[in-house]
């Protein structure tokens, strides 16, 4: 057998060495433990993959395994060497031409699947980091720039802002934020919330609404995506890429530019079931620590489930919040314990809602 050679055998176990024949080819390294001739003799393989080739002076180390527990030494001044350095250079080229190798498409493939990572790994991290480091006075101030970067070209209805924000003031919203209410002239059965506290409610929704309560179960749902900072949550996640280049950048600016202009997709947003679930739940709770029967968020859904025909297929309430029979049924499970609980009448959000229709 050709490129037989004498090497000394380390197998981790004991402290010496063995004396042992190697013999490699373009896959690997063999070690057999014995004379070649004994057909009983044991005989390892170790692929280059897992082997590394190490010189300290005169003297060649190859590791066999990637915990270095098995190694064999000879001298850097053997005929053999010189072949077998070569074979360990052809191994770390070996990912490089295996990529060459590849086809057109499964190198898209590759590039699509990597792409996709980084992606995912930065529309996560940087939402989470956000909200870490935004604290909500500085929400609420980059939450005014957006309102009035969306405001532009809307026609605000004053005199039903006025009533909107005095039923708002009449409630018991947020702790942390200041709710402001905007009602803006536009037939859409639409409203949305912006971070830090500005609500926008279209007149076409108020129209669809037939009672004071129904009202109330909107901000209610509103003011939790405020409060739960699901608005924010969402832009930083759409203006992720953006984002981190500003950073990098230390363009403060930059940073308070790119995330006022994602806000524009605040009038459209579809946020995940979960969210509008939770959603759901806490302006519930809102409604019960307001007095109002949790109950009003069911009939607010099956209102915006009946006008759903007459609502268009763009920039429509029902398609950002749509009121399924899965979130109706949540809201009615919600209600069950409080079935036998007494909801007094509010006659100034009564009053208040009167002069509004």
């Amino acid at each position: 057998m050709d490129n037989i050679q004498q090497v000394n055998f380390f197998d981790g176990l004991q402290a010496g060495s063995k004396s042992a024949l190697m013999y490699f080819n373009a896959e690997g390294i063999s070690i057999q433990l014995g004379v070649y001739w004994d057909k009983e003799a044991t005989v390892l393989f170790f692929p280059y993959q897992q082997c590394q080739l190490q010189q300290t002076g005169d003297q060649l180390f190859v590791f066999l395994n990637k915990n270095a527990t098995n190694y064999i030494s000879f001298s850097a001044n053997e005929s053999f060497a010189v072949d077998l350095k070569q074979k360990f250079n052809q191994k770390d080229q070996s990912f490089a031409g295996s990529l060459l190798r590849m086809n057109v498409f499964s190198l898209g493939i590759m590039v699509v699947i990597l792409l996709a990572g980084v992606y995912w790994g930065i529309s996560s991290i940087v939402p989470w980091a956000g909200l870490k480091l935004i604290k909500p006075t500085t929400e609420t101030e980059l939450g005014e720039k957006m309102y009035q970067s969306m405001m532009q070209g809307e026609t605000i209805d004053k005199e039903r802002t006025k009533l909107l924000q005095e039923f708002a003031r009449s409630m018991q919203l947020s702790n942390n934020y200041p709710i402001k209410l905007t009602v803006v002239k536009n037939k859409e059965v639409n409203a949305y919330a912006i971070p830090g506290g500005n609500i926008v409610v279209y007149s076409g929704i108020i129209k669809a609404m037939k009672s004071p309560d129904e009202l109330a179960a909107l901000l209610g749902h509103e003011t939790a995506h405020i409060n739960e900072r699901h608005s924010l949550r969402s832009i930083l996640r759409s203006a992720a890429t953006g984002l981190i280049v500003s950073v990098v950048l230390n363009d403060i600016s930059g940073v308070f530019s790119i995330v006022v202009e994602n806000a524009e997709g605040l009038r459209t947003m579809h946020f995940s079931r979960g969210i509008e679930k939770n959603a759901d739940e806490e302006g519930m709770k809102i409604l019960v620590k307001n007095n109002i029967h949790p109950l009003a968020m069911k009939k607010l859904m099956q209102r915006l489930k009946e006008n759903s025909p007459e609502i268009p297929e763009v920039l429509s309430f029902m398609q950002s919040h749509p009121a399924t029979d899965e979130r109706i049924k949540h809201a009615t499970e919600f209600a069950v314990p409080y079935k036998n609980s007494s909801f007094a009448p509010n006659p100034v959000l009564d009053s208040i809602w009167t002069a509004l229709k």
